[in-house]
C-alpha cells in the first residue's frame, strides 16, 4: 500500500504545473511592462472572476493571438502597466505542455498561455510585451502607426472625426484603462458620446444587494467619474450628451453557481454634465434629467443619498 502510495504522489507531481526553475524571458521578473495584445483576446478566466488580491483576473490564449498577421490592428490594449510576476510550466509526465506568464496591477491579473516550446517563449513574448511604462510606449513610433493611426481611423468617425489629435489621444487613453469602448450614437433624435464600460469583475449577490442597489452602484462607482472626463469632449465634438452601457452581473449566492446579467443604459444630456461637472447639480440632480434604462425599460433610480 505504502509503494502505491509513494507512485500515486510522484505521479501528480508530474502532472502539477510547477514554477520555472530558469527565468526564461530577457526581461526580468518584477519589471514594469505593457502589454500590446488587444484586449478583444482577453477572457473572463473560467475558474474565477477575482483573485485573492481582488484583482479581475483574464486569460490569453497566445495561440489565437500569434495565428492573427493583424492582432496588432485587431483592437485597443489595455493603457497601463503590468508587473511581470511569475512564470509556471505544465510538464505533464516531464514534457513541456504549455507556460502561462503572468501579469499583475492593482485591479488586473493577466495570464498568458504559450503552447510553443521554452526556446522562442522570449522572442515570441517580446513581441506582445515591451519593458516599461505606458507614457513611454504611447511617445513611441510603434504606437503611433500600429495603435494610434489604425484604431483612430475606425473609432472617430461622424460627428467625433473632427476632433483634434490633442483631444483624441487622451480620450484613447480615458477609455483603454480597461475594456471600455466607446463610439458615435443616436437617440431620440440626439447624438450622444456612447461609452460601453468594460466588465467590472463584480459579481452582486441577489440575496443582500437588490436591482435598485445595483443600478445606484454602478452609476456611483462607475458612472460619474467618468461624467467629468468626458465633458469637453463632448463639448469639442458638438454632439448632445454622453451615454453610458454597463453589464451588472448578479446572482443568488446560495442557489445559483451561474451569474445572470443586467444592462444598464445612461443617456446624461451636455448641459447637465458640464453644471455636474462644475459643481452646480448633485450627482442626484444629474441623474433624474438623464434617460436611465435597465434591460430595454426606462426607470428611476435613486443614489441612495450620494450627492
Amino acid at each position: 500500500m505504502q509503494h502505491w502510495t509513494i507512485a500515486a504522489l510522484i505521479a501528480l507531481a508530474l502532472l502539477l504545473p510547477t514554477q520555472a526553475k530558469d527565468w526564461p524571458l530577457n526581461i526580468p521578473k518584477g519589471a514594469q511592462v505593457v502589454l500590446k495584445i488587444p484586449t478583444s483576446f482577453w477572457q473572463v478566466s473560467k475558474y474565477d472572476n477575482v483573485s485573492v488580491g481582488g484583482q479581475s483576473i483574464y486569460f490569453v490564449d497566445m495561440a489565437d493571438v500569434m495565428q492573427k498577421s493583424d492582432w496588432e490592428t485587431n483592437g485597443f490594449p489595455y493603457c497601463g502597466e503590468f508587473i511581470l510576476t511569475k512564470i509556471t510550466e505544465y510538464r505533464p509526465l516531464g514534457k513541456l505542455r504549455y507556460t502561462d506568464v503572468e501579469l499583475r496591477n492593482a485591479g488586473i491579473y493577466v495570464k498568458l498561455r504559450f503552447t510553443s516550446d521554452e526556446h522562442d517563449l522570449n522572442a515570441k513574448f517580446q513581441k506582445v510585451a515591451v519593458a516599461g511604462q505606458w507614457q513611454q510606449f504611447e511617445e513611441s513610433e510603434d504606437f503611433r502607426k500600429t495603435v494610434f493611426a489604425s484604431q483612430g481611423s475606425k473609432i472617430f468617425t461622424g460627428s467625433l472625426s473632427g476632433l483634434s489629435d490633442g483631444l483624441k489621444l487622451p480620450l484613447l487613453h480615458m477609455v483603454c484603462s480597461g475594456q471600455n469602448t466607446f463610439a458615435g450614437e443616436t437617440y431620440k433624435e440626439k447624438t450622444y458620446f456612447a461609452v460601453s464600460l468594460g466588465p467590472s469583475g463584480t459579481i452582486y449577490n441577489s440575496l443582500k444587494v437588490n436591482a435598485s442597489s445595483r443600478v445606484s452602484t454602478v452609476i456611483n462607482e462607475r458612472v460619474l467619474s467618468m461624467v467629468k472626463a468626458f465633458k469637453g469632449v463632448a463639448q469639442a465634438a458638438s454632439i448632445d450628451g454622453v451615454k453610458f452601457t454597463a453589464h451588472i452581473a448578479y446572482r443568488d449566492f446560495l442557489n445559483e453557481t451561474v451569474a445572470h446579467d443586467d444592462v444598464l443604459e445612461i443617456y446624461l444630456p451636455l448641459d447637465l454634465c458640464s453644471k455636474f461637472a462644475d459643481a452646480d447639480i448633485t450627482s442626484q440632480q444629474l441623474v433624474d434629467g438623464s434617460i436611465v434604462i435597465l434591460n430595454g425599460n426606462r426607470i428611476q433610480t435613486s443614489l441612495l443619498g450620494t450627492g
